[in-house]
């Protein structure tokens, strides 16, 4: 048997085996959705409008550990060979839909809860929302704008073109063109009649967040944490703790 023989045999056989589905990101606009997964689309811009594209990354969230969850690691014997599939985390790193700068991602997922781990180099441990994807739906999260979360003061330092060909032209290509990390943060809004349009087969069905609260977890991204708000939450999170009413101690009875 020839290796062109062994290889054709192979192929055949790898065809007739079943395909088991993940959560995952569509690179391809889908003829159809499946009724018994979940879709989430977003919009997405350039960082500081630079040089980097945003990214976001998705993750089922497990209420009773009141952390990311985790999937069930397989048997030795049942793991498929490659490893196995992130089912509980989406990464949205390859668009479907590119228009100028901005960018259209597709997740198709699991129904259940999930959360805006983080963004680019970012983990949202400190605070995020989560959303409750039922099958068959579509969540539109509308445009995201990815940015560096800057301190009050703090020079603004962001990876353009220009800095890049600046960098490469004085210092040569091992030059620091690239600024230091900032933690990221986003900023969400309805989409407009500039954005990216919904494609048909979103068109009519995909319907805005419904948050279904805020969580904080541990940092399982590896890089930078934050709030999914950035500063700018957590000031409105003080604001409104400082506003509530303080709760009063009661009084000591008098003697007599």
């Amino acid at each position: 048997m020839t290796t062109r023989h062994l290889l054709t045999g192979l192929l055949a056989l790898l065809a007739l085996m079943p395909v088991q589905t993940f959560a995952g990101e569509l690179k391809k606009l889908p003829a159809a959705l499946n009724p018994a997964k979940a879709y989430v689309v977003v919009e997405i811009g350039k960082v500081d409008d630079g040089l980097l594209y945003g990214s976001l990354v998705l993750a089922r969230y497990d209420t009773e550990k009141k952390e990311i969850a985790e999937p069930a690691t397989p048997a030795a014997s049942k793991s498929p060979a490659g490893g196995t599939a992130e089912e509980y985390r989406v990464s949205l790193l390859k668009p479907a839909v590119k228009s100028g700068d901005q960018r259209f991602y597709i997740a198709e997922l699991d129904p259940g809860l999930w959360v805006i781990e983080g963004a680019n180099d970012t983990a949202f441990s400190l605070g995020s929302s989560t959303m409750q994807l039922a099958a068959g739906s579509a969540t539109d999260l509308g445009v995201v704008t990815v940015y560096s979360d800057f301190a009050d003061g703090e020079k603004r330092d962001v990876a353009t073109s220009g800095r890049l060909l600046k960098g490469a032209l004085m210092g040569g290509i091992f030059a620091r063109t690239i600024p230091a990390s900032v933690p990221k943060a986003l900023d969400l809004r309805a989409r407009g009649a500039s954005d990216i349009p919904l494609p048909p087969v979103f068109a009519g069905v995909a319907r805005p967040p419904e948050w279904a609260g805020e969580v904080q977890f541990g940092n399982h991204l590896g890089g930078l944490i934050n709030r999914m708000g950035g500063r700018k939450a957590r000031l409105k999170a003080q604001a409104a703790e400082d506003a509530a009413p303080q709760a009063q101690e009661p009084a000591a009875p008098k003697g007599n």
